[in-house]
């Protein structure tokens, strides 16, 4: 089996395509598993209005003045549930990364260490988090684990 990335920034929307000369349990499988990925949402809010993000494009959650706020590329929105809470529901491709973050670890393109601490870049994002002592080498290993 052939597998093959090509990026097009001249897309407005990612693109998954499958080709095979028939439908496999193998091939019908991987589609269930992405299917599933790609169809968790979360709902958050900014001002007034309601929103159902997907969770894949979610760079990573954060507490700010006792509220937390889910970051994508284009901004922040509020959430209703606590840190706690959305550690215990949330895939695995989340991980803590201090006190005050949980971070998408499929969302991570960058780990910068210095002598004042370690800061994570994301894809395509100018948006950074710090990440904590307490949770570097868990973290580290988890992105380890899933590259």
């Amino acid at each position: 089996m052939q597998v093959e990335f090509k990026q097009d920034k001249q897309l407005k929307e990612d693109q998954l395509i499958i080709k095979a000369k028939k439908l496999t349990p193998e091939i019908e499988a991987a589609l269930a598993f992405l299917e599933e990925k790609l169809a968790q949402k979360i709902t958050v809010y900014q001002g007034s209005d309601e929103i159902i993000l997907p969770l894949t494009s979610i760079l990573f959650f954060e507490t700010s003045d006792r509220h937390v706020w889910a970051h994508d590329r284009e901004g922040s929105y509020l959430v209703k549930q606590t840190l706690r809470q959305l550690e215990a529901s949330l895939p695995s491709d989340f991980d803590r990364a201090s006190k005050s973050a949980l971070v998408n670890c499929r969302q991570i393109n960058a780990v910068k260490r210095s002598i004042t601490g370690c800061e994570l870049g994301f894809t395509a994002s100018y948006k950074k988090v710090f990440v904590s002592r307490r949770y570097y080498q868990t973290l580290i290993s988890h992105l380890h684990e899933m590259r």
